[in-house]
């Protein structure tokens, strides 16, 4: 099991800057969000991240983000079914609604059956043998499910675009402190 974790939301997309939910619909960055992802692996070959595998959504937004960091960090990308964005159903393409923990939405996925599906992704990762954190590239909705799953509790509903946030298990020693980046507008 995964005890130190570095998460990293997939850069901006269209359907961020459209304020429309994508979901399952398999968009892809933007040159903003391309940037993002640089600047991103810029942070982390600066602190000087031993980071020994990049694991990420299938979705091409998350797998362009976790190329353009594997090239910095020189580290494979292994894409794992199961870390993909909830399926939303008919509300894709549409505006992002109110209550994004509702458990039912017309013809998608219901919110246990996602919090399932990425908690039984994560628990198939294996722990590094190096001593390198793993990089987990997906989604904002994975975000709040890793948490839980890492013991660890966050204010924050998700990480802004391409912002590393590094959470450590609880029970292993220390948590790293983190200061939630602001949310995004």
């Amino acid at each position: 099991m995964l005890s130190v974790v570095i998460f990293c939301r997939h850069g901006e997309t269209e359907s961020n800057l459209g304020g429309w939910l994508a979901g399952s619909r398999d968009v892809s960055l933007t040159d903003r969000g391309r940037a993002q992802a640089r600047e991103a692996a810029a942070t982390l070959v600066a602190e000087g991240r031993s980071v020994s595998t990049i694991y990420s959504s299938p979705q091409r937004r998350a797998l362009e983000t976790a190329g353009i960091l594997a090239e910095a960090l020189a580290v494979p990308v292994v894409p794992v079914t199961g870390l993909e964005e909830r399926r939303w159903g008919d509300l894709e393409g549409g505006a992002i609604p109110a209550d994004l923990l509702r458990e039912e939405v017309p013809n998608g996925e219901s919110l246990t059956a996602f919090r399932a599906r990425v908690t039984t992704a994560l628990d198939g990762l294996p722990a590094s043998g190096d001593g390198g954190a793993s990089l987990i590239v997906a989604h904002a909705g994975t975000w709040p499910v890793l948490c839980r799953w890492m013991g660890v509790e966050s204010a924050l509903l998700w990480p802004p675009n391409a912002s590393p946030v590094t959470l450590t298990r609880e029970g292993e020693g220390h948590r790293v402190p983190w200061t939630p980046p602001a949310p995004p507008r």
